[in-house]
């Protein structure tokens, strides 16, 4: 072994105690704050959407990228724990992404086999567009969907994904490289956006199977819907659909 090969690997070496040693501190230093808890069930709505209307009504290969929405968020949550910020909202971007997805290819089992085939793609500007003409959601204003939700928070994450604000930057004039860090600030600013992409997905497929979300139909999924669509939008989907989400 050269004396350049030997040098790498005690860098190495250093390198993976180090990270390692300040990503248990920072999970200390973090896991303090509610709002983890509160992301966990949130995320949960994801499965239960998963299990009560995903898996039962999709095909395998649609119901596929639902599952990666879900994964997605489970990410996104483990990497906030300890101050991954700028990784944390890639996640909820591709969240958001998979979850339209799972939608436009339950309706379009050629343009699946296609995809499969490496030969289709839809943008994200094209699946939002077709989920706000989607005949569920089309008669109602997106701000009552949850589309106008992930157009906005699609948006903002994407800003973070390019790093072209100053907020979502992980680095600073201090410090050429950081992976991480425990700004309280910043894992508010997540929750935020979390709350809000989730929300929009609850939205989204509450208004696309409100046929089997009335009455006293799947009361389990609605009482999880609980912990991720607010009071205001609780009130749009009793009145508009007759969807009731406990308090």
């Amino acid at each position: 072994m050269s004396n350049l090969e030997k040098e790498l690997t005690a860098n190495f070496q250093g390198f993976r105690a180090d990270w390692t040693a300040q990503a248990s501190a920072n999970w200390s230093a973090l896991e303090p704050l509610n709002v983890y808890e509160k992301s966990y069930r949130r995320i949960a709505c994801l499965h239960a959407l998963k299990n009560e209307i995903v898996l039962p009504n999709f095909s395998e290969g649609s119901a596929a990228f639902f599952l990666e929405a879900h994964n997605d968020a489970l990410v996104s949550h483990v990497n906030a724990s300890f101050g991954a910020w700028r990784s944390s909202l890639q996640a909820l971007r591709s969240c958001i992404e998979n979850s339209l997805n799972a939608i436009y290819y339950k309706d379009h089992p050629v343009e699946l086999e296609l995809w499969g085939q490496g030969i289709f793609r839809m943008g994200f500007t094209e699946l939002l567009t077709y989920v706000e003409r989607h005949p569920k959601l089309s008669a109602f204003d997106n701000t009552k969907t949850g589309v106008q939700f992930l157009r906005e928070e699609y948006a903002t994450l994407s800003r973070a994904v390019h790093a072209s604000a100053v907020d979502f930057r992980m680095t600073d004039s201090a410090a050429a490289v950081l992976l991480w860090n425990t700004d309280k600030a910043r894992a508010g600013k997540w929750s935020s956006r979390e709350s809000k992409v989730i929300e929009g997905i609850c939205l989204v497929f509450s208004f696309i199977f409100s046929e089997k979300l009335t009455g006293t139909q799947l009361s389990n999924l609605r009482s999880m819907l609980s912990f991720a669509v607010s009071a205001s939008k609780k009130t749009i989907l009793k009145k508009d659909l007759k969807i009731t989400i406990p308090s």
